[in-house]
């Protein structure tokens, strides 16, 4: 006997990403699209819903793939998981106490959770390869592009990066890390943004993607780690893996690596 597909619902059905997901979903084997949660004029069709109570009652999801904006996603999330739906989120905008309160709220249910600053397995593999290279190099910059209309600055996948490296080097015992000085600063914001010593520059230009470089700096030497997604089906893999695994979670998992 073959265990039934997994119903799949998504928040943000109407945008780029909340579309991509849902034809990926429905061309995907072992999973069934089962609605989507919009933000107004829900369809008559009866996969579409305004209401997230709604939309639990009737598609009856076990899975809701998040792709709104934040702070409304962490709303839904936390409700999803008092319903016993779990969450795979792939919105940007959530700094470290929301992820300890969505972490919180898996605890005190026992209904998992995905947060994933990108579903690009390229992505995936730049963050660990970049947490590698923390232990050897005490300057680091990262610089991330994306389309021209991303609401948020700098991008999920950019302060997770952040976060990562600096918690690498925590963890190795290490010196955190240092920005390298500039004793004369002609134009505010010339440096970027800084995150534990880390900076983050963020570029939006029509006619991207994603794109993030990590560049690292030691005596006498660089090294760059880089990733692109040309198209948002780069981000398709991801997500079918993350809504596969969450099925059956009872804890948060934070970041896609865990479930490679």
């Amino acid at each position: 006997m073959t265990q039934a597909d997994i119903r799949v619902a998504v928040a943000g059905a109407r945008g780029k990403m909340g579309t991509t997901t849902i034809a990926a979903l429905r061309s995907a084997k072992g999973v069934t699209y089962a609605g989507g949660l919009v933000r107004f004029s829900a369809s008559t069709s009866g996969v579409e819903f305004d209401d997230l109570r709604r939309l639990i009652a009737h598609a009856r999801p076990q899975v809701l793939v998040d792709f709104t904006h934040f702070p409304a996603s962490k709303d839904i999330a936390l409700a999803a998981i008092d319903a016993g739906v779990r969450p795979v989120i792939g919105t940007s905008g959530y700094g470290a106490p929301d992820i300890e309160a969505l972490r919180a709220a898996c605890s005190r249910t026992g209904v998992g959770c995905v947060f994933a600053p990108n579903f690009a397995i390229g992505a995936v593999l730049m963050m660990k390869f970049s947490a590698e290279a923390a232990r050897h190099f005490h300057h680091v910059e990262i610089v991330e592009m994306h389309e021209a209309g991303k609401k948020d600055a700098p991008s999920g996948t950019a302060m997770a990066t952040a976060r990562r490296l600096a918690s690498e080097r925590a963890a190795a015992k290490l010196a955190p890390f240092g920005r390298a000085p500039t004793a004369l600063v002609r134009a505010d914001g010339a440096r970027g943004a800084e995150m534990d010593g880390i900076g983050v520059h963020s570029l939006r230009l029509p006619g991207v993607v994603s794109h993030q470089e990590v560049a690292f700096g030691g005596d006498g030497e660089t090294l760059r780690i880089a990733h692109d997604s040309a198209s948002r089906a780069s981000f398709m893999a991801g997500v079918l893996i993350a809504v596969r695994a969450a099925r059956d979670l009872k804890d948060f998992v934070d970041g896609l690596e865990r479930l490679l």
